[in-house]
């Protein structure tokens, strides 16, 4: 079951870093994931290295940047599950 899930996060991964759009952003870098910054801060999805999930970081100046930086991932991550329980 382990590695099934670890697949799981693996696949979800590659279909993000293909669909995933946020053409507002300053950069995206797909090593280890996708990292994506804009002018206020950033946020970042990866395969976890140690457990069968998803790793989700974000950083903003302040708190309506984060909100709108999170919700940017959530609508993405949504799109390629909408069955995914966010923690944010």
């Amino acid at each position: 079951m382990r590695d099934l899930l670890a697949l799981s996060s693996c696949m979800f991964m590659d279909q993000f870093k293909q669909q995933a759009a946020f053409p507002d952003a300053v950069d995206i870098s797909t090593i280890d994931g996708m990292r994506v910054t804009w002018d206020k801060g950033w946020g970042l999805v990866r395969p976890s290295n140690t457990t069968p999930s998803l790793v989700l970081r974000f950083e903003a100046e302040d708190q309506v940047s984060l909100d709108e930086i999170q919700a940017k991932f959530r609508m993405q991550m949504s799109k390629i599950n909408p069955q995914l329980k966010l923690p944010f």
